[in-house]
């Protein structure tokens, strides 16, 4: 046979191409291709020999023949499936690829569940965010697939934010804590208001319940100035500095807190008081994943004043003058007729409290959002709704609406592409739209009348429609304040985006990348307010028809009057960065240096001063060393400064360096892993600044200010205009805090329980403020500001965790401990009289938190 393909091959000018196992030279071949095709020849020559073919150019390629009973046609066919964590709970958001076409996948729905068309025997990938990535065989005898995932050990496998990258859990020197998303998704207006007692260090004071008034006042590890606004976390959103009360939950990736230098220090003069890092969430390869998401409910006070009522004030009150030689202010008669409620009107009986709040408000949240893509192009765009009605009642008959009420609007949307395989492009654009509802008059004032108004002084308002109040002083009738003045509308608006170019540098060395960013944020806030002034009337009694006698106590306005007020700015952040980090067997090392600069711009200065940009530009380095899991060493530097600051004396450097040793993976510790899956002790030391300094900008210029005059000589006759210094100019500079820091990390129960425990030390020295030892006869109109205060914060933060499965049941507990104690050394002021009014080296706050 070998022979016959020969001729063929000489004759046609062809060649064949074989193996040698599918030819029998036993086999001889009859064959005539006279004026024929050659395919038709080789058709005619292979007939009965189980032989098949195909041409590719000039080459003739064998191969055997499959009968056609034995043949098998691979057709796709659709798989379903489940993914789940070993505990049962279905995983939602799995990225599902096939791994011979990674252009083919989809992501598990909201109930861990998904569809996808495949080859027969197809080989599936899953992967998971804290889980280890999964290969499962499928063939057309599953009908249903469930997948287990497990959990990544979550620190020799899992990466977590760290400032300006990302690093393995493990490798991890400084004190950093992380927020489950999950606990944060709360029916809330404000996303700080959901933070305290989620992270152990953390303290959130809300101070207001007012809608959209309701910041909570964030401390990481204490307050350590003199000025608690001063004391605020710097908070980065996509890397970008900006405010977090908007963010809406859902859209959020990752929540975490940096509190020691070593974590901190790359922030150099706005890193004293910690950090927190929120990236956004982004879209995972596979098929489009809808989420929709709604909650309805109901608020209400947790607590109330419980004031008396007007037959226990007035006997209370005569009982208070009688007993201390006083007459009573109340007669018997004034108090039956007050307790009969004959006349409401002349002998009222008013629960303010009642008369100003409902007893419960409402609230309605709804989130929805779209997620997919492929393995080069994926995308995330989250749609938030959030409204809720305060509790202050409201006047029906009223043309204009004085409610308290808040609606948000939330956008958020992400989007990857890598065009080559070595480079990626993320653009990110999140917004709100957020607007408020509220009475013309401060609700403070409304609260704080409601208050202190008596109920036996007046009625809400008389039969007529007239409203009550008094002649004069400084208390109002609470009800017309909140319902007869006006209201006011106030908006808020903000469009954050940021532009990120990522290339990887293989050409050059493995593990080398280079990074640019772009941000614009524009912030805008308009308050409309209409007031009015309403006619209010005193009853001084009734005729002898019955009608009550007015005197009219104030004259009123017929229309709303209005005003407004603006404020915004304009932020463009950049940065440059390079990146390294690289594998060596044993050997992990890391590498990070960066340039960035932000410009915030007043849109509505008032002043020449504040219309001047708000600058920062610095360089930030970090390196990193560790060896085979087990030893660790983490130095960071932050060269930056502020526009605040004098121009030779603008820039600060903030070095800080920490070790860290994982006793649990040393060879000796290995009888006890059974016991205790992970123990970290962690050890830092650094210096970080801040630059937020209280009084006023570019202290280092003097002002001089134009007062109205000089008078001298008999009866001060001679007058002299004149000038004089307004601000002293002084040496500013940031403040510095020196911050030590030793951890402890412990797994243990099967990696069930978990502890972290941080003990912490600061010394914040150049604190500015006023100098207070100056004497008045130095003849400063104004004391000159120096960086001179010193405070020392010390304490212990603590977290535990447990998580455990029980049949189909599930148990999480976590609990928090923060306890730190702050004292003032130094605060510039003068000797007191008696050591008893000395205000040094005393407690200035001493906080304990406790979370379960």
């Amino acid at each position: 046979m070998t022979l016959a393909l020969d001729k063929i091959a000489k004759q046609a000018n062809i060649k064949f191409a074989y193996p040698d196992d599918i030819i029998n030279n036993n086999v001889h071949l009859n064959y005539t291709f006279k004026n024929k095709k050659l395919s038709v020849v080789l058709d005619q020559v292979l007939t009965g020999h189980q032989l098949a073919f195909s041409i590719v150019d000039d080459v003739i390629i064998l191969r055997k023949q499959v009968p056609e009973d034995k043949k098998i046609i691979n057709k796709d066919i659709n798989i379903s499936g489940i993914v789940v964590d070993t505990s049962g709970t279905t995983l939602p958001g799995v990225s599902v690829i096939l791994k011979s076409d990674r252009k083919i996948g989809t992501t598990t729905d909201v109930n861990g569940r998904f569809i996808l068309k495949v080859p027969d025997e197809a080989i599936l990938v899953f992967t998971y965010m804290g889980f280890r990535t999964q290969e499962v065989k499928y063939t057309k005898e599953q009908k249903n697939l469930t997948v287990v995932l497990h959990e990544a050990n979550s620190f020799l496998e899992e990466v977590t934010i760290v400032g300006y990258g990302v690093q393995k859990k493990i490798s991890l020197v400084g004190a950093q804590s992380s927020v489950n998303v999950k606990d944060i998704k709360l029916p809330v207006s404000n996303l700080t208001n959901s933070l305290g007692g989620r992270v152990a260090g953390l303290v959130s004071v809300q101070r207001s319940g007012e809608l959209g008034f309701n910041d909570a006042q964030i401390y990481i590890r204490g307050i350590s100035t003199f000025s608690s606004s001063l004391s605020a976390p710097l908070t980065l959103v996509d890397g970008v500095p900006r405010e977090i009360s908007n963010i809406d939950p859902e859209d959020i990736e990752s929540f975490s807190v940096l509190k020691d230098a070593s974590a901190t220090a790359v922030y150099g003069v706005r890193g004293a008081n910690g950090v927190i890092l929120i990236t956004t969430k982004s879209g995972k390869p596979g098929k489009a994943v809808y989420n929709i998401r709604y909650n309805e409910g109901i608020t209400r006070f947790t607590t109330l004043p419980k004031l008396a009522d007007g037959i226990t004030y007035m006997q209370m009150s005569n009982e208070a003058m009688t007993t201390r030689g006083g007459a009573a202010i109340y007669s018997d008669e004034v108090i039956e007729k007050t307790r009969t409620g004959e006349d409401p009107y002349l002998y009222p009986n008013v629960n303010w409290m009642d008369e100003i709040f409902n007893k419960t408000g409402k609230v309605r949240n709804v989130n929805s959002n779209i997620s997919g893509g492929t393995e080069n192009a994926t995308f995330y765009v989250g749609l938030g709704y959030y409204d809720e009605v305060g509790l202050y009642k409201t006047d029906a008959i009223k043309n204009y609406d004085p409610s308290i009420s808040l609606k948000r609007y939330n956008v958020s949307s992400n989007l990857t592409i890598k065009p080559a395989k070595n480079t990626e492009i993320k653009l990110g654009i999140q917004g709100y739209l957020n607007n408020v509802n509220l009475p013309f008059e401060s609700v403070t004032n409304i609260f704080a009348d409601a208050y202190s108004m008596t109920p036996v002084t007046m009625p809400l308002q008389f039969p007529d429609g007239k409203i009550a109040d008094i002649r004069s002083g400084s208390i109002s009738n609470p009800w017309a304040s909140l319902t007869q003045a006006g209201y006011a509308n106030q908006w808020r608006s903000q469009v954050m985006s940021n532009l990120r170019l990522t290339q990887q540098l293989p050409f050059i060395t493995k593990g080398l990348s280079t990074s640019a960013m772009f941000s614009f944020d524009a912030y805008n806030y308009t308050s409309n307010r209409y007031g009015k002034l309403p006619d209010t009337y005193l009853a001084l009694g009734r005729d002898a028809d019955g009608n009550l006698l007015y005197d009219q106590t104030a004259i009123g306005t017929e229309f709303l009057a209005y005003t407004k007020s603006n404020v915004g700015s304009r932020t463009i952040y950049s940065e440059a960065s390079l990146n390294y980090n690289r594998d060596f067997g044993k050997h992990s090392v890391s590498g990070l240096l960066l340039y960035n600069q932000s410009d915030k711009i007043d849109t509505y200065a008032a002043s020449l001063e504040n219309s001047l940009p708000y600058r920062f530009r610095g360089i930030a380095g970090r390196a990193t060393y560790g060896y085979a899991n087990k030893y660790f060493v983490d130095a960071n530097f932050g060269l930056n400064g502020s526009e605040n600051f004098l121009p030779d004396k603008r820039y600060g450097f903030f070095p800080s360096g920490g070790v860290a040793w994982v006793l649990s993976e040393e060879g000796f510790f290995e009888p006890l892993k059974d016991a205790v899956q992970l123990l970290k002790f962690r050890f830092s030391y650094g210096k970080v600044g801040n630059s937020l300094i209280d009084g006023r900008r570019f202290a280092y210029i003097s002002t001089i200010s134009a007062p109205g005059g000089y008078s001298f000589g008999i009866d001060m006759k001679n007058t002299y205009a004149g000038k004089e210094f307004g601000e002293y100019a002084v040496d500013v500079q940031w403040e510095t805090s020196k911050k030590t820091n030793l951890g402890l990390d412990l797994h243990t129960l099967k990696d069930k329980l978990s502890v972290q425990v941080d003990i912490f030390k600061e010394y914040r020295s150049g604190i500015f403020l006023r100098r207070k030892s100056l004497p008045i006869y130095a003849g400063m109109i104004n004391a000159p500001f120096a960086n001179i205060g010193v405070i020392d914060n010390r304490g212990l933060d603590a977290s535990v965790n447990y998580n455990n499965q029980f049949g189909k049941f599930s148990l999480a507990l976590l609990g928090t401990f923060t306890y730190n104690k702050n004292k003032v050394v130094e605060n510039d002021d003068p000797a007191w009289k008696y050591p008893w009014l000395e205000r040094k080296d005393v407690l200035l706050v001493n906080a304990l938190v406790m979370k379960l």
